[in-house]
């Protein structure tokens, strides 16, 4: 199914090459301000609810707002969206704008997003969750030469991410040829690339969106999302996510790992940025482990919590071995403690991630391994790895584990 999403992309490139040549004159209409802008907002709006602009394959986010943030109706789940972590973080998001979401909770992540969302509006909840996915869409589809990103909001994470991502490479005894992207919200004050983004994400009536609308459209959201109540586009909820996706060579996809500024970025705000985005982007290059491996990530809830702990578990293995990121084991368990208390209790839906006490009990499983394995100066082979990890998971899903 991703082929068929990724196909759609080729026109994408050749789009974007052309936007000098187009017939939208950016530079004179960029200035469009105030009732003009109003009205492009009111017809816009119109056009979603009456179903006429909508997305080609479903919204990331999944859901979408009218009239208010508790009124929600369901969008197609994208394909790309199915990559590991990509919708379970993004339902973090969710059941913090939507208290009765929870399953688990409350945690400390789930106290840091609501001060993210004061003062929005109703309108600015509909186009966060109908189109604030963009800086995921540009960094999975377009982001695809090596070298350059920089991660964080100022480039704070970039020489932490970067070297703790070499690093990874030398750890693991997979192929290395995986890159890394970054996700930034400061995508939506590219008015040229929203525009082509939407021509080539969002049907108008079944067919090609004209030009005029996806104008309009890349306006508004420069407007709404370069607003105070987005940060000036660097919300953290713009980019609150991380995950890692396979390789589709016949268009031109690497194997890679997305990381966004606003999952780095909040728990550096919760006092753990000196473990943060070393767990995870250890995580991450644990699904790649097991990409490598021929891991099966089976579509079923103890198909994905299987594939979860294992990362949790390959991610500690990293974090702790004197050979890897060599940190103090109780600081990782502190940060662990936070990031699992994420863990959810969704025990029949496909994402379910394992139980928090779960998680931490694949960590500690890692750990213990790291610490076996470097008295001897080793570090395991990632089949070695998986196989001890797989004899253990009766151990750590025992209900006397929850």
């Amino acid at each position: 199914m991703k082929k068929l999403l990724v196909l759609s992309m080729v026109s994408l490139f050749f789009l974007v090459g052309c936007e000098r040549e187009s017939s939208i004159n950016v530079t004179e209409n960029n200035t469009m301000q105030g009732a003009n802008l109003t009205l492009a907002k009111e017809r816009l709006n119109a056009l979603i609810k009456e179903g006429k602009l909508v997305p080609k394959f479903g919204s990331a986010l999944g859901k979408t707002t009218q009239g208010s943030s508790n009124a929600r109706v369901g969008v197609q789940s994208s394909i790309w969206s199915k990559t590991p972590d990509y919708s379970y973080y993004q339902s973090l998001v969710q059941r913090a704008i939507n208290p009765g979401d929870y399953e688990c909770g409350p945690t400390e992540i789930d106290g840091y997003i609501p001060p993210l969302i004061v003062g929005w509006t109703s309108s600015d909840f509909f186009y966060y969750n109908y189109f604030g996915d963009f800086a995921f869409l540009e960094a999975y589809f377009l982001d695809n030469t090596d070298g350059g990103d920089s991660f964080g909001t100022t480039g704070q994470f970039t020489n932490v991410t970067n070297r703790v991502f070499k690093d990874l490479k030398r750890f693991w005894n997979i192929p290395t040829d995986i890159q890394i992207a970054d996700a930034h919200g400061t995508i939506y004050n590219n008015v040229p690339l929203v525009v082509a983004m939407v021509k080539e994400f969002f049907t108008y009536g079944g067919g090609p969106v004209p030009d005029d609308i996806a104008l309009d459209l890349a306006l508004t959201l420069q407007e709404v999302f370069g607003s105070p109540q987005f940060h000036y586009f660097n919300n953290p909820l713009l980019t609150f996510n991380a995950f890692a996706s396979t390789a589709d060579p016949a268009y031109g996809l690497p194997k890679k790992i997305v990381m966004g500024d606003g999952i780095q970025q909040a728990y550096a705000d919760l006092g753990y940025s000196d473990v943060a985005t070393q767990a995870i982007l250890a995580h991450e290059y644990g699904h790649h482990v097991q990409f490598a491996q021929n891991v099966d990530f089976g579509n079923s809830p103890e198909g994905t919590r299987r594939t979860e702990l294992m990362a949790d578990a390959l991610s500690a293995y990293f974090l702790t071995h004197k050979r890897g990121a060599a940190l103090n084991w109780k600081r990782v368990q502190e940060f662990l403690g936070v990031f699992y208390s994420i863990g959810d209790c969704a025990f029949d839906n496909d994402g379910h991630h394992g139980t928090p006490n779960q998680r931490m009990k694949a960590a500690e499983f890692g750990y213990q391994l790291a610490n076996q394995a470097q008295k001897q100066g080793q570090i395991l082979t990632s089949e070695a790895f998986i196989a001890l990890f797989d004899a253990e998971l009766p151990v750590l899903i025992a209900p006397d584990a929850d």
